[in-house]
């Protein structure tokens, strides 16, 4: 294209006088470098005898300046030093060489005509976006308001004219020890982002079985409303509800130690057990010591699930129930008085042994028309934006409400108003008939 500047690098007649260290040949102490032109002597690097920088990571150089005589003093340095030069003798030159190819580092001078450095480096730090592309400018400028504008345009640093080759130098180390570590976090975080997509698709695949676990495990029963609102992916509460072959309503409520994936895994051997000796009409008693036999057997010591067991016998118009850990399901009337509280009288499941473990349960009958709540403590900790707990109170509100178990969902998710839970959140809700 007409008028487009080039960008490529240009060689210089500066040659190399290598002087070797006697007492180690693996490596030049100095590199002497002679202008052939000029025949003046430049600063010496160290470099390595197989003629490769010392360092291990080069670096891709913009070098603006419109004097030919900087542009080649400093290329000829910086390529002697292992990096790769590009050249540039304009900001508007700078600009499109950026553009074409990516830079590590951009030697910018301040006063040059038509775009100037510190308006150049302004238009690069909108083209590299989130890349970090280090800008030091090459300025006889000593004024520090001068400075202080070209940083604030997204320089990094200074380098005076004339140039000392030595510092010039010494600065690109540094920035060179920056680009080795970006690189390693680069690397890090390329792993790191691997490893959550890898966990990604294992929590998606947990999900889907866990889903499957407890959607044959539990099924729709008549006056039951359920709600379970998990605070990740997977949910350490579990919350399930099954009618019996004799026409009992049972429910289970376990909420393991804190959420996600590692609080999911310890609920889901109650599944299986809960449903086949539901479906039995097994007693609340005899469920609970088989679930706490095979937690106890499963899970590391130091790890439980707290768990309420109801069943509710629609016929005889009793309740019977076994709260380990839980908060106290309640018994209210039509008006939403509490009738009873089942407050938890036995310890978690998966603590003690066989021998220890006490399946001792409490049961209420009812007469009149009533409601029966319960519910995980996530619900009544579930915090605001002001660091305010749901609590008990909203509940107990909701209770004299027609609808109690929308009226509580409503009253937590306005609670919440838009923020996320801390935990698992369970609710269930049974309405009782009263005598014909």
């Amino acid at each position: 294209m007409q008028g487009v500047p080039s960008c490529a690098c240009q060689t210089t007649g500066i040659q190399p006088a290598l002087r070797l260290n006697p007492k180690n040949c693996n490596y030049v102490k100095s590199v002497k470098m002679t202008d052939t032109t000029t025949s003046n002597p430049m600063p010496e690097i160290m470099m390595h005898a197989s003629g490769q920088a010392v360092f291990s990571t080069a670096l891709k150089i913009l070098v603006v300046d419109d004097t030919p005589a900087n542009l080649k003093l400093m290329q000829s340095a910086l390529k002697m030093a292992g990096h790769t030069v590009i050249t540039a003798t304009s900001g508007e030159e700078a600009l499109i060489c950026f553009a074409s190819e990516p830079v590590d580092v951009v030697l910018m001078d301040v006063r040059m005509p038509g775009i100037g450095g510190i308006e150049a480096t302004r238009r690069l730090r909108e083209m590299t976006g989130d890349r970090w592309v280090p800008i030091l400018f090459i300025s006889a400028l000593s004024d520090s308001e001068d400075m202080v504008r070209g940083l604030e345009a997204g320089g990094d640093d200074y380098v005076p004219k004339p140039v000392d080759i030595r510092l010039l130098l010494a600065k690109i180390r540094a920035l060179q020890r920056i680009a080795g570590l970006q690189e390693k976090l680069r690397r890090a975080n390329d792993s790191l982002e691997t490893y959550r997509q890898a966990a990604e698709q294992d929590m998606i695949l947990a999900s889907a079985v866990m889903d499957r676990m407890i959607n044959s495990a539990s099924m729709d029963v008549e006056n039951v409303s359920l709600w379970l609102a998990p605070a990740a992916k997977l949910s350490g509460d579990l919350l399930v509800a099954r009618k019996s072959v004799n026409g009992s309503v049972y429910i289970l409520l376990g909420d393991a130690m804190g959420h996600g994936l590692p609080a999911a895994i310890p609920v889901m051997p109650l599944i299986h057990a809960f449903s086949a000796m539901a479906n039995k009409g097994c007693s609340v008693s005899s469920i609970a010591r088989e679930m706490n036999a095979r937690l106890k057997t499963f899970l590391p010591t130091g790890n439980f699930v707290a768990v309420t067991l109801v069943n509710i016998d629609p016929v005889k118009q009793m309740i019977d129930i076994w709260n380990g850990g839980n908060p106290a399901p309640l018994l209210v009337d039509a008006e939403g008085r509490v009738i009873r509280r089942f407050a938890s009288r036995q310890l978690a499941l998966g603590i003690l042994t066989d021998q220890e473990f006490d399946s001792t349960t409490e049961s209420c009958q009812w007469t009149n028309a009533s409601r029966f709540i319960l519910y995980s403590d996530g619900l009544t900790e579930a915090c605001n934006s002001r660091g305010e707990p749901f609590g008990e109170q909203p509940i107990l509100a909701a209770l004299a409400q027609h609808s109690a178990h929308a009226t509580i969902k409503a009253a937590l998710l306005s609670h919440l108003d838009g923020n996320a839970a801390g935990d698992d959140i369970s609710l269930a809700t049974v309405e009782l008939q009263g005598q014909a």
